[in-house]
């Protein structure tokens, strides 16, 4: 009996010191394990169980319907009491484009990270309000989640792989071109490497280009409602320039977005026409054109020995011909050891159309001061330039001043000086922009006068403005001497050339495309198609067809 009494009182003692109490607040129904081993279920609140040692470990309760509790007890003490937070679940039902997907959420500060089953259905708690489905090789899905207790859910989920963007807009269904093909309607999903080149177009709104690339696997474009600008024009087939970009012939018409423009018609043989516009939802936006006929020209025989260079450009060999504009210019033409040099604009030589270099001479006659030379029947203020045709033979001619006549010879291809007085010489100024702001030593100079202009002998200084640019320069002048300087600008223009034949030219340059745009610099330019060579000016927008333009407009 002793001893019976000794082991009751051991066992009492032992339990005593080996087992901690836990009390559970827990809903009724739960099943209550401890490190695996099951502890029973929660019939009434608070459970109690007894952990028979002195170990921690973690403490799991369960309930269908419900998240899993699970904590760790560190047995400090005998006896402690858990409140299981238990959350109703919800259920996801998933209908994804790819397999082997996994789903990560955080719920009580815990991060989850599960393999989505195969019949890609998940239970998550329903308070979870940002979930993320990942798939190497695709970009992460987040799905924002407003769920309700035990809620039945489905979700349509596609996911981008890292090689393509989805394309959404803003109105859907808009049209979506890749290099002028139709690939379909927003949304659509294409390969990256396409998207450079992607065009999204909707009926009143404005054409959207899509040019950088976001890191990410959707772009949502937002179009904008464009207003419609319709131009005509007499004659016909007359190039359109909007602040300076080409935007078609006419008739055309087209979507704008609202603003003021300058709009440009411009047609090869006809003066252009330059206007200030303002786009508005209220407006007509309807204009019609009438262009001027302009159209003076000068063609060259036997030109294919002679090199030309306009206005301070070379422009190579075998020039036929050369469009004028309303500005002058400054012609030097050279072969062997001749040389030709004269002025050209539209009204100064009475319409000479034709010039047979092998017959040409000039007579060019400089001064101090304006003085009124005659040549033939003809009179001009100096610097006076005369142009003269004759046969292939030398031929002596008179010049008369008010004091004095000349005479002399001239030989075909080329050009005589006569300087009046001996103590000066003269400048020829040249740029490749039109109507700069010119000045000699800080004086003013009318753009007019800068091809031989008289200056004493010594080192002026020339300076010339244009865009806000200011470009400088020490000429030396030296007694019965020409000078030139040359000032070249970084100005480039739109140009829209039309062309029909295999290939054309332009400063040398071979194109084989129609219907192209460009940017060129301003000043001469030369056009060429092979067998034909002519000269424009560049100065402002232009639309060149070439096909009139070689055929003699």
């Amino acid at each position: 009996m002793y001893r019976s009494l000794l082991v009751f009182l051991l066992l009492i003692f032992t339990t005593f010191l080996f087992s901690y109490t836990v009390n559970i607040i827990a809903l009724t129904g739960s099943e209550v394990y401890f490190d695996s081993r099951f502890m029973g279920t929660v019939t009434e609140t608070p459970f109690t169980i007894e952990v028979p040692d002195d170990k921690p470990g973690y403490l799991k309760i369960k309930k269908p319907g419900y998240s899993d509790f699970i904590t760790h007890i560190e047995l400090l003490g005998i006896e402690s009491q858990i409140t299981a937070e238990q959350v109703p679940l919800a259920k996801l039902i998933f209908d994804i484009n790819v397999d082997s997907a996994n789903i990560k959420y955080t719920f009580l500060n815990q991060n989850y990270y599960i393999l989505l089953p195969t019949s890609n259905e998940v239970d998550i708690p329903y308070n979870i309000e940002k979930m993320i489905i990942e798939k190497d090789g695709y970009f992460n899905k987040e799905l924002n989640l407003e769920l309700k207790p035990f809620d039945k859910k489905h979700f349509s989920v596609t996911l981008i792989p890292i090689d393509e963007i989805l394309i959404e807009s803003n109105p859907p269904q808009t049209n979506v071109f890749l290099d002028g093909k139709l690939l379909g309607k927003t949304p659509i999903t294409v390969k990256r490497s396409n998207f450079d080149i992607i065009s999204l177009e909707k009926e009143g709104y404005l054409v959207k280009t899509l040019k950088n690339l976001p890191q990410d696997d959707r772009i949502i474009i937002e179009l904008e409602k464009g207003i419609e600008l319709f131009v005509d024009s007499n004659p016909k087939d007359v190039g359109v320039f909007l602040d300076n970009e080409f935007i078609g012939s006419t008739p055309m018409r087209g979507l704008f977005p609202l603003g003021t423009y300058n709009l440009t018609l411009s047609k090869l043989g006809y003066v252009s026409k330059d206007l200030m516009i303002e786009l508005t939802q209220n407006g007509l936006n309807k204009y019609y054109v009438e262009l001027k006929p302009f159209l003076n020209k000068i063609n060259f025989l036997n030109s294919e020995n002679y090199e030309f260079n306009i206005d301070g450009k070379y422009l190579g060999k075998g020039i036929d011909s050369i469009i004028l504009d309303d500005s002058p210019h400054f012609v030097r033409i050279i072969s062997g050891k001749k040389s030709l040099e004269f002025p050209i604009y539209g009204d100064f030589y009475d319409k000479i159309e034709i010039i047979d270099l092998n017959k040409l001479s000039t007579v060019n006659v400089y001064s101090l001061h304006n003085t009124p030379v005659s040549f033939i029947g003809e009179t001009q203020k100096t610097p006076a330039f005369f142009l003269y045709n004759m046969l292939n033979n030398p031929q002596f001619v008179n010049v008369r001043t008010l004091n004095r006549t000349y005479s002399i010879l001239l030989e075909p291809s080329e050009s005589v000086d006569i300087y009046t007085e001996s103590d000066f010489g003269n400048l020829f100024i040249t740029t490749n922009v039109k109507d700069p702001l010119i000045y000699i030593n800080g004086q003013y100079l009318n753009a007019n006068d800068c091809f031989g202009y008289p200056l004493k002998p010594g080192v002026h200084t020339v300076e010339v403005r244009k865009f806000n640019e200011i470009k400088q320069q020490k000429v030396s002048i030296s007694s019965g001497e020409k000078s030139f300087v040359h000032f070249e600008f970084d100005s480039k223009v739109p140009v829209k050339v039309n062309f029909t034949g295999e290939k054309y030219t332009i400063n040398g340059e071979e194109y084989t495309n129609t219907n192209k745009a460009f940017y060129l610099p301003t000043g001469p330019t030369l056009f060429s198609n092979g067998e034909a060579s002519v000269v424009l000016f560049i100065h402002e927008p232009m639309y060149v067809d070439l096909d009139k333009l070689f055929r003699g407009l």
